[in-house]
């Protein structure tokens, strides 16, 4: 039976994890709980951008994925902070019906406008990626599966801030998901945790291409691998020309707290979840779902594995209920894998059983 760090959830071969002579990974050992600045301190922080707006309508937008990070923080800019927000969401055209209804729903409650912008580089990229991962199926160049994602959620926000000449921008992003650090740094040339920058990441993606060069033999999808990986690059400019203001308050001032968001997203926002799931966690875009999957076949873990041990850091979590929902969560329905696969055109079994036979099932 594989090794875990005794405090949290993460497995002795999880990527860099250094566990001490007591069996306590450098994660636990490190971990600092965060002194948050409070709403008081946020709301003096907003007044600068704030009275730069020249929206009667809006006085900021919300990036709204739909997950459960943004509808929190959504329902936090109205009935907390008294905001009066655009909600934009990045409908990449994977999104289950369920949470469709959630999104929208969510925005009638809170009495928000809701502006969803479809892109398709995803859709017009994923039959390749799948495709090519499959010819040498390792998580390493998982990476390439969810490529058209990315140039949408961290675009359109800020175009649409822009537009409406909205100067104040607000993102979801939390602590816990800064630790799912490991599947950016698979693909590095050296994963050596003190390995950083530009150049190691284009050496380890020169290096699957290599490796695997149908990854690389699209044209279309080369493309967008560029713009993705330039696409931060973009963003800086466009937030420093435009004098844009975007803040993460899950970062420094709100301290993310699961079951008061879960009360919450159950309670006030009537959200409905997927038939034998009993959280909110997980069934958004269905992409994320296919490659959660993917990286606990081929490496035996995945950000269920990180969420957890980072929510029994904060305290929010025993060690022992984590354990039960890391086992709740690794119950993968294949069939929903296969629906997945097939709709996004490429033959759900065919490509089920090719992985079998590097990663049998048995085995994880």
């Amino acid at each position: 039976m594989k090794k875990t760090c005794i405090k949290c959830l993460l497995p002795s071969d999880y990527l860099n994890i250094e566990l001490n002579q007591e069996g306590v990974c450098q994660h636990c050992r490190d971990f600092q709980t965060t002194d948050f600045r409070g709403v008081e301190q946020l709301l003096k922080d907003i007044e600068i951008p704030l009275s730069l707006n020249t929206s009667k309508k809006y006085d900021c937008v919300v990036g709204f994925s739909g997950g459960r990070d943004s509808t929190y923080l959504l329902w936090y800019v109205v009935k907390v902070l008294k905001l009066r927000p655009l909600a934009v969401f990045s409908d990449d055209l994977f999104i289950p019906e369920i949470a469709l209804e959630n999104i929208a729903s969510t925005c009638k409650i809170l009495g928000v406008d809701l502006r969803a912008i479809k892109h398709n580089n995803l859709k017009r990229c994923i039959k390749h990626h799948l495709n090519a991962w499959i010819k040498r199926p390792v998580p390493e160049s998982l990476m390439f599966i969810n490529v058209g994602e990315r140039i949408g959620y961290e675009r359109l926000v800020e175009l649409e801030a822009i537009k409406e000449g909205v100067k104040l921008i607000w993102g979801g992003r939390t602590p816990i998901q800064e630790e799912e650090k490991y599947k950016a740094e698979l693909i590095k040339f050296s994963q050596s945790p003190g390995r950083q920058g530009k150049v190691d990441w284009i050496m380890g993606y020169l290096k699957q291409v290599i490796l695997n060069p149908s990854l690389a033999a699209n044209l279309f999808c080369l493309k967008v691998q560029y713009q993705e990986f330039m696409v931060g690059k973009w963003k800086k400019k466009l937030i420093l020309k435009n004098n844009l203001t975007i803040i993460h308050p899950f970062y420094d001032y709100v301290h993310w707290k699961e079951d008061e968001i879960e009360n919450l997203l159950f309670n006030d926002l009537q959200w409905k979840v997927p038939e034998g799931k009993t959280n909110t966690s997980r069934f958004g875009c269905e992409v994320d779902s296919l490659r959660q999957y993917l990286f606990y076949r081929t490496l035996g873990y995945n950000d269920t594995n990180v969420d957890l041990s980072y929510l029994i850091r904060d305290g929010q979590i025993t060690r022992e209920a984590a354990k039960l929902k890391l086992e709740e969560s690794l119950d993968f329905s294949e069939e929903y894998i296969v629906y997945i696969l097939n709709k996004a055109g490429v033959k759900g079994e065919k490509f089920i059983k090719k992985l079998e036979k590097k990663y049998p099932s048995k085995t994880i």
